[in-house]
């Protein structure tokens, strides 16, 4: 068999190399082999795709960054399209990223390979004038939530939910003092684990805020006896392999040597759901990593602040209104049922600033009641995201009903 993978985001790499890893097992498992090629980080490449463009290249966020990078994305187009052109896959399986995406599902059409979307971007939320484009472009979708199945066959769109692969790359069974040893800090120290993001431009609108409001954080946790004269807090920043260090030292130790009285920061590669199992409580950029940090049991709030042109361009021109924090829009059935408030708090745009930040993260802090009700609905979360794949897991179930794709695709072509 003979698969292009696309995925372009540090999430989607994670997500795509245990598709591949479950794709070659139960190919295997026939006598069977695979050749995957395409578009992949470094989680794709230590599973063996073939590499034609490389993920890392491509890491763009918001409208006037894309903007900045448009030529390269298109040579990156091209290169892969000559790739499919050559190789001819069976099929291709784009990730996330739908802008790339989006474009090159148009040109792998006009060369007849069918595609499939595995992690669709969420038109059930803005931009829904991008369902006729999947229905146009796409032969199957691959949806990770629950609540998108039965959006998307509101529209007769093929669709298939396969489970969240984060249940397949998380360590849900190590506890958080486990998780605590492993990283060397004493189990009654505060712990605040700051999430940022991977992106250069994400660092650039979040990493110094979040500094600020840790320190800020220290400050009203020493007032208020949380925190002891003589201890820290300790706060970890887990960052992806792909991010480098020395971009963040400057600003880093700028915090360390102003703070050295209230702050421990520490900086790690690679092992962001040990930090989050390890803290008392996140500030985590909106993406993905809110979802890690719901499913490994982190109290945190929801941050994203943009550009000022992407603000205004999601304000005006998108509109949207509901939730953006991956935790809240699992649970947005139960909040409307129930008129409740989100799990979660999203502090976003205009609204954050250190002083935000800082009074919600010593509120989950410190305040019991809450905590265990954002506990209890992390339980919640698990469930509904686990509950209906019986024996296999996400990324062995889309595996299998990709292979079961393949094998109705050459039936038709006979």
């Amino acid at each position: 068999m003979k698969i292009l993978i696309s995925a372009a985001e540090t999430s989607s790499d994670a997500h795509g190399a245990e598709l591949l890893k479950a794709l070659r097992l139960a190919l295997s498992e026939e006598g069977k082999t695979l050749e995957a090629f395409g578009v992949g980080g470094p989680c794709l490449q230590a599973e063996g795709l073939d590499v034609v463009v490389d993920a890392r290249t491509l890491l763009v966020m918001g409208f006037t960054e894309i903007l900045k990078h448009i030529p390269h994305i298109f040579r990156a187009l091209r290169q892969v399209t000559h790739a499919a052109a050559l190789k001819q896959p069976d099929l291709a399986i784009v990730m996330d990223y739908p802008d790339f995406h989006f474009r090159l599902a148009r040109r792998l059409r006009r060369l007849g390979i069918p595609t499939l979307y595995y992690i669709p971007p969420k038109v059930w939320a803005w931009r829904k004038g991008r369902i006729q484009i999947l229905k146009k472009l796409f032969i199957r979708i691959f949806c990770i939530f629950p609540f998108e199945e039965s959006f998307y066959q509101k529209y007769n769109i093929p669709v298939t939910y396969v489970g969240n692969p984060l249940l397949d790359e998380l360590p849900l069974q190590l506890s958080s003092s486990e998780a605590r040893i492993k990283l060397g800090i004493n189990k009654t120290s505060k712990v605040l684990v700051l999430m940022p993001g991977s992106r250069p431009s994400e660092l650039k609108q979040h990493l110094s805020l979040m500094l600020a409001s840790a320190a800020l954080s220290a400050q009203m946790l020493r007032n208020q006896k949380f925190l002891k004269q003589q201890e820290l807090l300790i706060l970890l920043l887990p960052f992806p392999v792909t991010v480098a260090l020395g971009a963040l030292d400057e600003e880093v130790n700028f915090f360390r040597e102003k703070f050295t009285d209230l702050l421990d920061i520490r900086i790690s590669h690679g092992n962001s759901a040990e930090c989050l199992l390890a803290s008392d409580a996140g500030l985590v950029k909106s993406g993905t990593s809110t979802l890690e940090a719901g499913l490994l049991k982190c109290p945190h709030v929801v941050v994203y602040k943009p550009s000022q042109t992407t603000a205004w361009i999601f304000q005006h021109l998108i509109r949207y209104r509901g939730p953006v924090g991956l935790v809240n829009l699992v649970g947005e059935m139960d909040r409307k049922k129930y008129q409740t408030e989100y799990l979660v708090r999203e502090i976003l745009c205009g609204r954050v600033t250190p002083n935000a930040l800082a009074e919600e993260a010593v509120e989950l802090m410190t305040n019991s009641e809450k905590r265990h009700s954002m506990l209890e609905g992390f339980d919640r979360l698990r469930e509904r995201l686990s509950g209906s794949l019986e024996y296999l897991s996400p990324s062995a179930y889309a595996a299998r009903e990709v292979i079961e794709l393949v094998k109705s695709l050459r039936k038709k072509q006979k």
